[in-house]
């Protein structure tokens, strides 16, 4: 079951950067080459707003080189998926939006947050099922030990670091922080290994 994107009650001077830029919630993260977040927000538009029908996306530059956010009304599970065979019919016209990584919540950049929306999606974990906690955090004085720690205790599940059934991936981004339980092999869309791939 995939729990729905929900009210993290973030306040617009909560979502200030150190750039002065707001930093919009969001629930699909995306990487594109330096210096083509323009390019790349107008890739996703053309993908998810006029070939997906969401009329209400939105997508936003971050202050941080090569990412920017979105946030789709759909299910970004199922966008990635319908992106997937978009791109396995083609994957060269993904020209700048070239890395989709779907995040179940949204949080301001903090541990407890972040520990309380773990356990919110934990129950993705079957009791059988091992995991792992990955981080990747940007522009944060979070420490990556003291988030994988705080968070793995609270998931009453084996843990496997080299091939786990289930990750709980962390996107720290500045002031807010995506959190999802996923197969990065399966749930993160990788452009680049796509076409790699393919010869």
């Amino acid at each position: 079951m995939i729990l729905k994107h929900y009210d993290s009650g973030l306040t617009e001077s909560s979502m200030r950067t150190c750039e002065g830029l707001i930093l919009q919630e969001f629930n699909i993260l995306i990487g594109c080459p330096r210096e083509r977040e323009q390019a790349a927000i107008s890739e996703v538009r053309y993908f998810i707003k006029d070939l997906l029908g969401d009329e209400n996306l939105k997508v936003n530059r971050t202050h941080i080189v090569g990412m920017i956010t979105c946030m789709t009304s759909l299910d970004p599970f199922e966008v990635l998926g319908q992106l997937r065979e978009m791109a396995l019919e083609n994957a060269y016209q993904f020209r700048y939006a070239i890395r989709f990584t779907p995040l179940e919540v949204c949080v301001p950049s903090n541990i407890e947050d972040i520990v309380r929306s773990a356990e919110r999606l934990r129950e993705k974990i079957g009791t059988n099922e091992t995991f792992r906690v990955t981080v990747r955090r940007r522009h944060t004085d979070l420490e990556h030990m003291d988030v994988v720690k705080a968070v793995a205790s609270v998931i009453p599940r084996s843990v496997d670091l080299d091939n786990p059934d289930k990750t709980v991936w962390i996107e720290i981004v500045g002031t807010l922080t995506g959190i999802s339980v996923l197969d990065p092999r399966e749930d993160i869309l990788s452009i680049m290994a796509m076409r790699d791939d393919m010869y």
